[in-house]
């Protein structure tokens, strides 16, 4: 699968390749940024990280505790106007499997909508084209 480079208006799924441009857009906003990265791998001005790892950590929740992540992002969208980034799509569909993620990241993006912020989620090549399809009929 080959992504084409577009600007980010409109788009909310975009490559793994493009975090570093999600995060610094609206740099004012915070990021609520979903993912496996370790938390000293990023530098991100007003970045709230959730990191998903089976090690404990501070900041450190369980791949397989989507409703511990779901409430975590709900408590900051309530605290002030973030946009949400997932970057973790591909690591919690083999913890959880294809379904229960994708009603995850639905239930994400009905909580951005209800806070009128935004929502992007990273892939990578690793996603099948028919997981991808729903994926955007589920984030777009």
């Amino acid at each position: 699968m080959v992504f084409r480079v577009k600007p980010l208006r409109g788009r909310r799924i975009v490559s793994y390749h493009r975090l570093n441009e999600i995060l610094s857009k609206n740099s004012e906003r915070e990021k609520i940024l979903i993912t496996r990265r370790a938390p000293f791998e990023l530098k991100g001005k007003n970045v709230y990280q959730i990191w998903l790892t089976k090690v404990p950590h501070p900041n450190a929740v369980s791949p397989s505790q989507l409703h511990v992540i779901e409430q975590i992002v709900w408590d900051r969208l309530n605290e002030k106007r973030s946009d949400v980034v997932l970057d973790a799509i591909e690591y919690l569909m083999i913890e959880n499997g294809v379904e229960p993620t994708l009603r995850f990241v639905s239930r994400l993006r009905d909580m951005t909508i209800m806070k009128k912020s935004d929502f992007y989620v990273t892939v990578s090549d690793g996603i099948d084209n028919r997981v991808l399809n729903i994926l955007r009929r589920i984030v777009e």
